[in-house]
Parts: structure tokens; sequence; C-alpha cells
């Protein structure tokens, strides 16, 4: 008895009960709870290639249309899609329709009918409808939950971090399809923003990429392919690789994700590539600096030898000069005083017997032969004397473009002359293969015609000591000389068969004053000077080889236009003029 009373103690008067707010709030009660309950319903839409074959009434009121109708008469389900997921669901509609999986709930977004965007939850099955594969798609409003709420922002507030990056950064799941991009991976590739939206194969991208020409002239399909692996494989997948289209050169690495899927960093090192570039052609041009230096520094060296040597024989030369001249000229003058003392002493002939006239004959011709041979052996000595003077003073002509071909020519003529003029005897075959091509040089032609004509006598000595020593009645003297060129420089070939020279010669051939010669035959300086011609002055290359007994070859190589490079690198100056100093 006493619980019924404090139960109607507890209830309120019947005065505070008003018939119309109960009304009301029982209307409120009943619509929240119609609305819980078609939030909860899932909606349903069915479609093919498309085309939308049902809608319940449920899904278009979850997407604020007033009946089915209205979404039926849409031009096709896309239009349901907002445009960056459309890729996705064609791809996700066409896994449908492949064949049975596992049905796995999806979060996606919808436009609504007034164009707002609408998050809901949704599972796709393949049914038969109409005896042709459909799609049937179930859509299910998220819970008005705070977290689901904040989905949305928490997405945008995500890709506004990735754009941030100053790397382009590409997402792809484990079947290697886009799950999101950063705009700088957009920009680095040159795509518009937007063309490969979440769900795109990145193969698609590829093909993108082959099409405009990335690749060059390969196969598609199997490029694509092989690029695709790449991404499977931890690290470096492409590295350093160049974008035609904009000439970005990208460094790009993939990292796998713990869900299976991959994060693809793709790294701007165009101007890291650039400015290799420059150290490296900076230290080839350091290094080849360095290099001409050292030549420079060797060929100072050399001159500088050559120089002090020059100076030590010019002076030796003009000390000897002038007593050679004595010697010369008194030779001369005693022989004429001894041819006029016997003109003076004839009368007194018949005075003398026979002893005393044999003893006085012996001695007049000890006296002339005496007189004669000093008079050859300073003639010799003058003329090495002469050498010496043309050693120390070397190259002084002027630097003229000169027809090659005819400079040897002429050279080879002016020695077979001269060599015939001393031995009427001698005969040789000469042999001409001049290259048309070889054109005009930039040369002194005084100073190579001495090279040539030096290197034609002593090719003709040579052949004909051979001609006299061997005892072969078919031996031919031969020489042959050939011009050629190579490249930017042109060479002259000068091949004899006379007796050639032995390793240990050939190491000592320009050296000065060494001779292969019988003494009063040779000076041993018209190899050294021509040397000092070719190398230094014209900066040529002088190369021997030969065998004893068969064969000696001379290679003259010279630069068409002799030039020097300055330490900068940027300027060639011409030596047509050099300038000696």
């Amino acid at each position: 008895m006493d619980d019924k009373a404090d139960l109607l103690r507890a209830l309120p008067p019947l005065s505070s009960y008003c018939p119309e707010e109960s009304v009301a709030a029982s209307l409120e009660r009943a619509q929240l709870y119609h609305d819980q309950l078609v939030a909860a319903m899932p909606g349903l839409i069915v479609h093919r290639n498309g085309a939308i074959l049902h809608c319940s009434g449920t899904l278009a009121r979850l997407l604020g249309y007033d009946s089915a109708a209205q979404v039926m008469d849409l031009p096709d389900i896309m239009a349901l899609v907002p445009e960056d997921a459309r890729m996705a669901e064609r791809h996700a509609y066409t896994r449908c329709l492949e064949g049975p999986t596992r049905s796995l709930a999806r979060r996606i977004k919808r436009h609504r009918a007034d164009t707002s965007i609408q998050w809901f939850d949704q599972l796709l099955e393949p049914v038969d409808w109409g005896g042709t594969p459909a799609v049937m798609e179930m859509l299910t409003q998220m819970r008005p939950e705070a977290a689901n709420a904040e989905i949305p922002h928490q997405g945008q507030l995500l890709q506004a971090a990735i754009d941030a990056m100053p790397n382009g950064v590409l997402m792809l799941d484990r079947d290697l399809r886009l799950e999101g991009a950063n705009s700088e991976y957009f920009r680095l590739w040159d795509y518009p923003p937007g063309m490969f939206p979440p769900g795109t194969p990145v193969a698609e991208t590829l093909y993108y990429n082959h099409r405009r020409g990335d690749y060059g002239d390969v196969p598609c399909e199997e490029t694509v392919a092989e690029l695709c692996t790449r991404f499977l494989v931890k690290g470096v997948i492409n590295s350093e690789r160049q974008v035609p289209s904009n000439g970005r050169i990208l460094d790009i690495r993939t990292a796998p994700r713990a869900d299976g899927g991959y994060v693809i960093t793709q790294n701007d090192i165009t101007d890291r590539k650039r400015i290799e570039d420059e150290l490296r052609e900076a230290k080839e041009r350091a290094e080849a600096i360095l290099a001409e230096l050292r030549e420079t520094q060797q060929q100072l060296i050399v001159q500088e030898k050559m120089a002090s040597l020059g100076q030590l024989t010019a002076g030796i030369a003009h000390e000897l000069k002038n007593p050679l001249n004595f010697v010369n000229n008194f030779a001369e003058l005693s022989g004429e005083l001894l041819d006029e003392l016997l003109a003076l002493l004839e009368p007194l002939n018949g005075h003398l017997d026979d002893a005393t006239r044999a003893d006085v004959d012996d001695l007049v011709d000890s006296l002339q032969s005496n007189l004669r041979k000093i008079a050859d052996h300073g003639r010799r000595a003058d003329n090495i004397v002469k050498s010496m003077l043309a050693h120390s003073r070397g190259g002084g002509g002027e630097w003229q473009t000169t027809g090659l071909n005819a400079l040897v020519e002429e050279a080879l003529t002016l020695s077979y002359h001269a060599v015939r003029s001393q031995d009427r005897s001698f005969n040789a075959t000469l042999e001409r293969r001049f290259e048309p091509a070889v054109g005009e040089v930039k040369l002194v032609p005084q100073d190579i015609s001495r090279v040539l004509v030096n290197l034609f006598t002593n090719s003709f000595y040579a052949v004909r000591k051979r001609q006299l020593t061997c005892g072969d009645s078919s031996y031919e003297p031969t020489l042959t000389v050939t011009t050629s060129t190579r490249g930017a420089d042109v060479s002259i070939r000068i091949r004899d068969n006379g007796v050639g020279m032995p390793p240990a010669v050939i190491e000592k051939l320009f050296t000065p004053f060494f001779t292969t010669k019988p003494t009063g035959e040779g000076t041993g300086l018209g190899l050294s000077l021509s040397y000092d011609i070719v190398v230094h002055q014209h900066r040529g290359r002088f190369d021997v080889s030969s065998v004893e007994n068969e064969h000696a070859e001379f290679t003259i190589t010279l630069p068409r236009s002799v030039t020097a490079m300055s330490l900068g690198g940027a300027e060639r100056h011409d030596l047509g003029n050099p300038r000696r100093g």
C-alpha cells in the first residue's frame, strides 16, 4: 500500500499534461525513429554498363531525391559519382562483374540532389538482372558520429600535407592501382591535375608516357610490363629517369607498406645533375689544361736544353770559324806557294843527280798530299761548323700555306739528282703514293724541305750501301714516299729497302752528333735538327721503324694548322707566324 502511494506521488499532476504537446513530441520521436531506420536500411541501385536499371526509394531519399524515378532519369550511374572518384568506381564495377569476390565494404562518396557530397559505406554484388549480369550496389549512410564526420576533413588535411611535400609522392595498392598522389607528382611528370584519379592502374600512366614518346621507339607492352615490375622492388627502381617532355631528371624510389601497398617517392635532381655535369666538365677542362701545362713544361725544358745547346754550339762554332778559316786559307795559299817554288826551281833540275831528284820529288809529293788533306779536312770541319750554326739557329723561315705533295716532290727530285751528281752509276726506283686529299698545310716550307732532303739523302745512302755490300745482282734500290691524311693531321712516310738499323741505333738516332756513317761522311746533326723542326717547331710527330738488312721507315705527322690552347681553354691561337721570346 505504501508503495502505491509513493508511485502516485511521483507522477506529475494531471494539470501538467497538454494534449497538443504530447502529440507533437510523439510525432517528432516517430520521425526521428523513421529517419534512423531509413539511415540504417541500405539503399539499392542496380546498373549495367552505366545504365541505371533499378533504384530503391530508400536510396533516393538518402540521396535527397523526392522519388526513385528522378534517380532513374539520370543519364548514367556516373552522374552520382564525383569526378575524382569515377575511375576508381569503374574499376570496382569491372572487378565485381568479373566473378564472385569477398564482399568488402568500401567508403565512397556520392553527389546528392543538391550537388553536395555525401559519404556512404558501399557493398557491391553481381546479380542476374533479366538474364544478363549487372551490378547491385548497396549504400548505407555513414553513422552521424563525430569520428565519421571528421573523416572528410581529415582526408583533406592529409592531402594538403602530402601536397606540401617537396617530392612527388605516389601511393599504390597491392594491385598497383593509384590510391593517391600529390600535386608535385603531377607537375614532375607534366600530367594534367586529376588526370589519373584513385583506382587508376599505374600501367595507365606508363601507357600514357609511351604514347607521348617518353620511352622512345620500344615495344609498348613489354616496356610497360618491365617498368611495372620495378615498382615491386624496394629501393631505387628507376634512378635518374629523364622526362623528355620537360627535361627533368627524377630519382625514383619505392618503399613497401605494411598493408601490401607501395609508396613511390620521386625527387627532382635536375639541378643536382646539372651541377654534377658542370663539375665533371670543369674537371675535364682542368685535366686538359694540366696536360697542356705538362706538355708545355716539357717543351720548355726541351727548348731550354736545345737553346742552351744551341748557344754553346754557336759559341764553339764561332770560336772555331776564325782559326779554321786561317787553316783553310793558308793551306790553299801554301799549295799555291809550293807550285810557285817548284816553278822557280825547275831550271835547277838538271844540276841534281838522280837520287837527289827522287828525294826532292818525294818531298814535294808529300807536301802536296799533306796540303790536300789539310784542305779536305778543313772543308769538312767547315761543313761541321756550318751544320752546328744551322742547328743552333733552328728554323727561321716564315709560316706559309703550302701544297704538301708539291713540296715533297720537289725535295725528292732535288735529293735524287744531288746523289746522282756524285755517283753517276747509282739508280733507284722511286715510288710516289701521294694522296690528293692532303692538299695544303700550314708550315715553314724551307725547314720542312730541309728535313725531307736530309731523310731522302739518308735513304739513298742506305740503299746504295746495301747494293754495294749485299752481293745480290737482283737487288733493286727502292724508295717509297707516301702522303696521307689522318683526321686533322697529315703524314709523310718514307720507306727504303736499304741496310736498315738495329734497335740500339734507333734509340740514339736523334741525338746530336750521333751518326752511323763513316768518319768524314756525316756530321750527326741532320736528324737531330730534323727532329727539332718537326716536333718542337711544328708540334708534329717523328716515328721510326726499321728491320736490319730489310727496310727503314720514317713517318712525319704534322697538324694542318699548328695551334695552341690557352690556359682558359676558350681561345685557340694560330701559330702560323709564331713569336720567339
